[in-house]
């Protein structure tokens, strides 16, 4: 795997982002273990979308912010009870190529427009089948090339070698920076030859999608600080917290399969060097995070090493062989004790020796803080804004979105809350869950038939995080992996950190949501390249969409439902604005409490305190949940608008059909198809 933003080269971070076991990770949970407290609302992360039967409670039909409206430039030390707030400024510039004295790597002055970035062009000439060819040809070398990694490539497909797939070794690939953008001006040279309105539905969904992503990796690459401003081995997000996951979905069919797990594990050794190697690279070039944040990185290694004598790799390495057929007895037992040898003797020692470097990084003295106080770092997060949320809108842009998001959230609460007498004792006792896993699973796969399109037949299993991770992962989690067959997906569940309403977490992350999603776009598209290389603020986006909308399966009062899709929507939607706060405006924690605090929330420094580590550590880590949610609304409110007639299944059909490529896109897709329709 190759850090670098060249979206042919290092689109294995994409990877690590929708595999990702630690993905859907709730506000509301990390306060939850703050306060050593459980109520029912705090480990939850869902989103509002509102009720169809009344349309003043809608926030999606809600007046934009008024033109005139003045905004101030915020300080680092505002005080969140002066009785003023930060606010988001355009952020201009030369976009001239700079370079930091203090460590030779370049930055932008100011961001490149949309134009300069996604430049008009004269439609190619070439249709037919030699365009099919290109594109085929395009996409082969960038799945051979994001795809380079052995473990990724037997995780996300059964047969890779159909799609020209030649992983180097038996291993995790490489770790490195690299900024060569060759490859993608290469490929987005071919795709510039063809007549794209030639294409069919399926090659156009497909070509917008990949040369729009071209141009951003070519537009980013070009700034060689951009890589070193996040860490990678972050606490909570790091590839770390998912190792042990990923080993236990790599299929055995032979004894070959269990020799290349076994070199498998050994190389964790290299691959984890690797990282350690980058992390301190970021902290020589003057980004070192926080002492606290590389002991908090270095604890969930510990948690690793724990393992050693107990983990539950070793018995689903038994039983993965066990399958195996016409594998000896000896065989058996041989890879057996490999197996243990290089899990202890490799394995687990890496962890111990990254758990000591994280520790030896503490030494550098850094300090945790918001991206605009870097060189660069307001672009940077800017730039990787538009990835993270799916979408070509300025974070200005964006901002104002959930500025009126937030109005009119406490505006619709404020209303609903003049006739609590009538409801609010069954809201109190309300319990949005069927039982056990597979039970609200089972209910949810039949009760979305009227509301959503069918998707092909599947399978899935379910598994437990184990509790010596139960503090370091989500709630929940959805792992699809061999994604071109449907019968390998995982549903994981933290019974550690749910407290109620399970329900609606599995909505998130089976039906209508992750796993429904993931397993109806593999089935209308013959590019892999749209799923597996689909934005997190799209999938993310749906999966709280859903989430919420599910929440009415559960309950029939309606005032019920939409207080319950308002409360539950603060958490997604206040995070993502004080991610944006805390990266380009320099709030502090003050400046987050008081947001908090402004809609009614009982938020205090020091029940917020983990969160805002979180997301100064890791940028736009909130913005894919709330952004992603909100560009999901809108889409859907303005074909909702322009289409009053379609039903809710026309809707989500459509937008389904639309697939993984921009918002912008897939409104665009969306009308087209909806205006077929009628």
């Amino acid at each position: 795997m190759k850090k670098q933003f060249s979206r042919i080269a290092a689109l294995l971070m994409a990877l690590f982002l929708l595999l990702s076991a630690t993905g859907c990770f709730s506000t509301a949970a990390i306060i939850y273990r703050a306060e050593h407290r459980k109520e029912t609302e705090q480990t939850k992360d869902y989103s509002f979308f509102g009720n169809d039967e009344d349309d003043d409670s809608e926030w999606r039909k809600a007046t934009p912010t008024p033109k005139d409206k003045k905004r101030t430039e915020p300080t680092e030390t505002t005080d969140p009870d002066n009785g003023t707030s930060p606010s988001y400024s355009e952020n201009n510039g030369t976009g001239k190529v700079l370079t930091d004295p203090s460590n030779g790597l370049t930055y932008p002055d100011g961001l490149a427009s949309q134009d300069r970035i996604h430049p008009k062009r004269e439609k190619g000439q070439v249709k037919g089948d030699e365009a099919k060819k290109i594109l085929n040809d395009v996409e082969r070398k960038i799945l051979n090339e994001g795809l380079s990694s052995y473990v990724f490539a037997e995780i996300y497909f059964e047969d890779y070698k159909q799609y020209g797939i030649e992983p180097e070794g038996y291993g995790w690939g490489d770790y490195s920076v690299d900024n060569d953008t060759s490859l993608d001006k290469e490929l987005l040279a071919k795709l510039y030859t063809i007549d794209e309105d030639s294409l069919s539905d399926s090659d156009r969904l497909f070509f917008d999608k990949v040369v729009y992503d071209l141009e951003e990796s070519i537009y980013m690459s070009q700034f060689t600080a951009f890589p070193y401003f996040e860490m990678e081995f972050n606490p909570l997000t790091g590839p770390q917290n998912d190792v042990l996951f990923y080993l236990d979905i790599l299929d055995l069919e032979s004894k070959e399969d269990a020799e290349h797990y076994i070199e498998v594990v050994k190389d964790i050794d290299r691959y984890f060097d690797q990282i350690c190697e980058f992390e301190k690279q970021r902290c020589e070039y003057g980004y070192a995070s926080s002492p606290d944040i590389y002991e908090e990185t270095a604890k969930t290694f510990d948690a690793l090493v724990a393992q050693k004598d107990d983990c539950f790799l070793y018995d689903s390495f038994k039983e993965r062989l066990g399958h195996i057929s016409g594998l000896s007895e000896s065989d058996k037992q041989d890879l057996i004790e490999r197996n243990e040898k290089a899990m202890k003797e490799i394995a687990f020692p890496e962890f111990k020796e990254c758990a000591a470097a994280m520790r030896e990084l503490k030494s550098y003295n850094g300090k945790d803080k918001g991206l605009s106080q870097f060189p660069g770092g307001r672009e940077y997060y800017e730039c990787s804004f538009r990835g993270q949320t799916n979408s070509s809108k300025t974070v200005k842009e964006s901002t104002d979105d959930l500025d009126r998001v937030i109005d009119n959230l406490k505006t619709n609460r404020d209303k609903l809350m003049k006739s609590y007498m009538s409801w609010y004792l069954e809201y109190a006792m309300h319990d949005f869950d069927k039982g056990g896993v597979k039970q609200n699973l089972d209910f949810l796969s039949t009760a979305v038939n009227a509301d959503f399109p069918a998707i092909p037949k599947h399978s899935y299993k379910l598994m437990d995080v184990p509790e010596v991770f139960e503090d370091s992962f989500s709630p929940a989690a959805f792992i699809g992996y061999h994604l071109d067959r449907y019968d390998s997906n995982v549903v994981i569940v933290n019974r550690g950190s749910i407290s109620g309403d399970l329900g609606v977490v599995l909505a998130h992350e089976g039906y209508p949501g992750h796993m429904f999603q993931s397993l109806y776009t593999r089935s209308c598209t013959d590019h892999p390249y749209m799923y597996i290389f689909e934005s997190i603020g799209y999938a993310e986006g749906w999966a709280v969409y859903s989430e919420n909308y599910a929440m009415k399966y559960f309950d029939s009062n309606p005032d019920v439902v939409t207080y319950c899709q308002i409360e539950n929507e603060w958490s997604t939607i206040l995070t993502a604005r004080c991610d944006i706060g805390i990266h380009c405006e320099n709030w502090t924690i003050n400046d987050c409490v008081k947001l908090f605090t402004s809609v009614g929330m009982s938020v205090t420094k020091s029940s917020f305190a983990e969160y805002y580590d979180l997301l100064l550590s890791d940028p736009n880590y909130s913005t894919k949940y709330g952004v992603g949610f909100v560009n999901t609304g809108i889409v859907m409110s303005r074909m909702k608008k322009e289409f009053p007639d379609v039903s809710d299944k026309d809707i989500h059909t459509a937008y389904l059909n639309a697939q993984t490529g921009t918002f912008e896109q897939i409104e665009e897709h969306m009308r087209k198809e909806l205006k077929a329709k009628n």
